[in-house]
């Protein structure tokens, strides 16, 4: 299935790269790039082709109105199948004191920390937006790149104990919630660098496309490539949370896909090693936890060399009527089956 009609389609850029009332080692100026980076590939005919004008960028918002507003008026002008799109690059801020550091509110340029919360927008506000504006769109997309960001998905805290998160529901129905990292752990955005490591990585894959994919990716695919390459460089896990065939939300084309969707390959480019592999390197490093994340992770949206990896490991642990499961299920059950198995610690 191809993305979405861009005609039909709208995408909300938020970005927040500048805090007044915080030091300087917290500004974020790989964010303005970051907005740029993805307003110019999901504008490209090769990635999705939105309109500029169906591509509202709202960098370094005065108030949480400002980035609702805009998000209101995105939601109402998706028509029939279209798809909306909200991305948010910034701090992600909680506070202990006021919620048990259980609600996650994205950083204004005007939040500090801690205790700033009362001046960011809590993400409870951008939910119910989504579930006011938006319960006719079919298919919606949020995409948040800041600490603590799985907060947003229901259930996340659930796993904190062992640091390790993974939900199949999301908060708004219909949509897929896609973050930066758990609801423990804190996104990176290391010195130097072009872009945030979240969005730096989703840029990359949006610009390079999947070598051997299909024509089109979805946002299931889309996580375990990030996945796979973030947890290959010790970076923080993403996490998704859907409701319905959420993960396979048709996202952009794949840039490395001919007409048949046989990938095309420039002269010295590299294919994207598979998650498996990132694991093994992350095991070799001594990361274990991190390694199993990406397995699971990559399991969950279906990439058959981690089902199986999964259930090989199942079979030495003496499950092997789990093993068996795993290895028939279909793949629409698979993100369901593997939460199940993780939450009874057999995984």
């Amino acid at each position: 299935m191809p993305p979405a009609d861009p005609g039909a389609s709208r995408a909300v850029l938020i970005g927040v790269s500048r805090y007044d009332a915080m030091p300087a080692d917290r500004q974020l100026p790989a964010v303005a790039r970051n907005l740029d980076a993805l307003a110019a590939l999901l504008t490209d005919p090769r990635v999705w082709g939105l309109p500029p004008e169906h591509c509202a960028v709202v960098r370094e918002p005065a108030d949480s109105e400002a980035v609702l507003a805009a998000i209101r008026a995105a939601a109402r002008a998706v028509t029939g199948d279209g798809t909306l799109l909200v991305y948010y690059a910034g701090h992600g801020l909680t506070d202990p004191l006021k919620d048990g550091g259980g609600a996650l509110h994205l950083a204004l340029p005007g939040s500090y920390e801690p205790g700033g919360t009362h001046l960011a927008l809590d993400y409870g506000h951008v939910r119910t937006a989504l579930l006011r504006e938006a319960a006719g769109v079919p298919r919606k997309v949020v995409v948040l790149d800041c600490c603590w960001s799985a907060l947003a998905i229901p259930g996340a805290m659930g796993g904190a104990a062992n640091g390790t998160v993974f939900a199949n529901s999301a908060a708004i129905e219909g949509t897929a919630v896609l973050t930066a990292c758990a609801a423990t752990r804190q996104a990176r955005s290391p010195e130097g660098e072009t872009y945030t490591a979240f969005t730096g990585a989703l840029v990359d894959l949006l610009e390079q496309g999947l070598p051997g994919g299909p024509e089109t990716l979805d946002v299931g695919t889309v996580y375990a490539r990030l996945t796979a390459r973030l947890g290959g460089r010790g970076m923080p896990a993403p996490q998704l949370g859907c409701t319905g065939d959420g993960s396979g939300i048709p996202l952009v084309r794949n840039t490395a896909a001919g007409p048949s969707g046989e990938h095309e390959r420039g002269c010295g480019e590299a294919e994207e090693p598979p998650a498996r592999d990132a694991a093994a390197e992350l095991r070799r490093r001594g990361d274990y936890d991190q390694a199993s994340r990406t397995l699971r992770s990559a399991a969950a949206v279906g990439d058959r060399d981690s089902v199986r990896d999964l259930a090989a490991h199942l079979r030495r642990s003496g499950h092997y009527a789990y093993a068996a499961e795993l290895e028939l299920a279909p793949p629409a059950t698979l993100p369901a089956l593997i939460t199940r198995l993780r939450t009874a610690g057999i995984v």
